[in-house]
């Protein structure tokens, strides 16, 4: 029962809390309609799993960690977990802490992540693009920080979860990102005003997985939804079950294939892979041509969202 005592443990921390503020941990989100949700009916949002929680659990456990091997180091941490407001944008958040360095306070968030986001994450653009959107979050998040503060740079410190090891991420202020981030508040803050809800994204990198999905999808959908009996909702369980894996092995063949690159003959351990340049025909046909010959054809576009 060991086990299950602290599964039953974690599941009494999972509670609905309201959201007063635009968060800054959130804005990076782009829904806007998402945050409009987030203010209003939080009340429906859907919880996360024990499974989440752990990892949750496990994130505060490494930023602890992080902290006590800077304090080894010698390197002063202040300001741990200082809250920031932009009354303005009703915007609030609060910081990990605050590096000193050369007399100045740099803002610092610290992160935990798997070994695979590990490798794949060396710069602040790798963080925009990333492949995870939490990960596009975090550099909006720093950046208001720097901009609530006045800090022209901040840094992220990732811990990988597996090995321990430890990187850091250098970020200059963005104020590009920030008129694009305050748009966002003012744009949220205009619909709680009007108490109007915002049509949603339609983006599955923000909609798949999001908390409000069962809210937003039969809004949008309307009334006229067939309902499938048969072993279509089977296939789609097993299909989430089976994500982590799919998700596992792009991470890894990604890897690989930005490791091989250029190396025509490599043996490690029991694999032998080979490889060579190829060339790649294309043909730059002039627009007015090309529109000659153009062609429509369809295709299904399918998305998937978890409804409940």
């Amino acid at each position: 029962m060991i086990v299950e005592k602290i599964l039953e443990s974690k599941a009494r921390k999972i509670k609905q809390y309201p959201v007063n503020s635009n968060r800054a941990s959130d804005l990076g989100n782009p829904c806007v309609r998402y945050h409009v949700l987030n203010r209003t009916r939080w009340q429906e949002r859907s919880l996360h799993d024990v499974g989440l929680q752990m990892i949750f659990d496990m994130g505060n456990e490494i930023e602890e960690i992080v902290l006590k091997e800077l304090a080894e180091a010698g390197i002063k941490v202040i300001e741990q977990q200082r809250s920031f407001q932009w009354k303005e944008y009703g915007i609030t958040g609060h910081i990990d802490g605050m590096i000193l360095s050369d007399g100045e306070a740099i803002p610092m968030e610290i992160k935990s992540c798997s070994p695979f986001v590990f490798k794949a994450i060396n710069t602040i653009d790798d963080l925009r693009r990333g492949r995870y959107a939490y990960l596009r979050k975090y550099p909006t998040q720093l950046n208001l920080y720097l901009l609530m503060d006045n800090k022209e740079k901040g840094v992220f410190l990732f811990k990988c979860k597996t090995s321990g090891a430890i990187k850091e991420i250098w970020m200059d202020i963005d104020y590009n990102l920030g008129e694009e981030t305050l748009k966002r508040a003012e744009a949220i803050n205009t619909h709680l005003a009007a108490g109007t809800i915002p049509e949603p994204i339609n983006d599955n990198m923000w909609c798949d997985g999001c908390a409000y999905a069962h809210i937003c999808l039969p809004e949008h959908t309307g009334k006229e939804v067939e309902i499938d009996t048969g072993e279509l909702a089977t296939m789609l369980d097993r299909l989430e079950e089976l994500k982590p894996i799919v998700t596992e092995y792009e991470e890894i063949d990604d890897q690989v294939k930005r490791a091989v690159e250029g190396r025509e003959k490599v043996l490690a351990g029991n694999w032998l892979v080979l490889g060579k340049w190829m060339d790649r025909k294309s043909y730059d046909i002039p627009a007015d041509l090309k529109a000659q010959y153009e062609k429509v054809t369809q295709y299904w576009r399918r998305s998937i969202r978890k409804a409940a």
